[in-house]
């Protein structure tokens, strides 16, 4: 593709091919016109990063998930009362992050407030009431929610892996069954599940939680980011906001863009335009990251392992 042009470059490019004055300065200019080009690049590259189902190859990242070390800490606990008093220690807690665990907690506690973190006097408020009332007992808060990257838009599907372990995780559940799961007489698997749940970005909910036993643990997923710009500094965005700015898509995309946008905007025939920047579009697409090749007879590879011949456990000797 060569050196992509900047945001200026973009759209003089446009307007020299529209027969327009070419600005010498978009972000910052007074001029309406060159303000409304600005606004259409910007909205081209919104709809364009939106593509492909899996996202511009440009645009996929890996994001690992570390899973943490489940907190023992010794607090008391009330029958029919949602504090957890004169608790040890309430260091890493995080309301909306931990699950609780101990005695006269029901299944799929969690910890709603931090009220008070005096050690040896600290106030939780969880989410459902205590069953049993107990003194000085061990209470276990393990993280089950954690955050998305800043910059992501959507999963790549089937990505989510427990590295640790070798396993695919389970999901993404509805809440359906994330709450039959969680709320049902069966709340165990063999396996993690997930969903996303909540304001991003801690929205990556696991079921069930983490225990001392299954850290460390690192799972990863694939995703689809919203930075299609690429800043003087380095820094990515999901719109232009300098003249030196550069997409990270094909240039000639939002150059074929804006002129069928500011040609529709303007009321003049725009149809040709239009299915030239499509057709562009349709071929970039198919030529993002490569493709596979599609055999009518027997692949080739892999023909010795495969998810088809190797199992997920219990193999021979073990």
């Amino acid at each position: 593709m060569g050196t992509p042009l900047t945001l200026l470059e973009i759209v003089q490019t446009a307007c020299q091919e529209l027969g327009l004055n070419a600005p010498t300065t978009v972000v910052g200019s007074q001029d309406l016109q060159v303000i409304q080009l600005l606004a259409l690049v910007n909205r081209d590259g919104n709809e364009l990063y939106r593509g492909p189902s899996e996202g511009w190859t440009s645009l996929q990242g890996e994001h690992i998930v570390n899973l943490e070390t489940p907190i023992t800490t010794i607090g008391t606990v009330t029958l029919n009362s949602t504090l957890i008093t004169n608790v040890l220690s309430t260091t890493g807690i995080v309301a909306g992050k931990y699950s609780v665990s101990g005695a006269g907690q029901p299944a799929a506690q969690r910890v709603a407030a931090i009220i008070d973190s005096t050690p040896g006097a600290g106030i939780i408020e969880m989410e459902m009431e205590s069953t049993v009332s107990q003194a000085a007992t061990s209470i276990i808060f393990a993280r089950d929610t954690y955050t998305i990257p800043s910059d992501f838009d959507h999963y790549i599907s089937h990505t989510w892996w427990d590295r640790t372990n070798h396993w695919m995780l389970v999901g993404p559940q509805s809440p359906q069954f994330d709450q039959w799961q969680r709320s049902g007489i069966v709340t165990t698997g063999p396996r993690l599940r997930w969903r996303q749940i909540g304001v991003r970005p801690t929205v990556f909910r696991l079921w069930p939680p983490p225990t001392s036993a299954s850290t460390p643990d690192a799972l990863v997923f694939e995703y689809v980011n919203d930075g299609w710009v690429m800043h003087i500094d380095g820094t990515f965005g999901n719109k232009f906001t300098a003249d030196t700015d550069i997409p990270l898509l094909n240039d000639q995309m939002f150059i074929l863009g804006v002129k069928w946008r500011f040609w529709q905007i303007k009321g003049f025939s725009y149809a040709a335009m239009q299915q030239e920047y499509i057709d562009f579009v349709n071929r970039e697409k198919a030529r993002d990251g490569g493709m596979p090749d599609l055999a009518m007879g027997r692949r080739k590879f892999p023909y010795l392992i495969s998810s088809a011949n190797v199992q997920d456990g219990n193999f021979p000797g073990n």
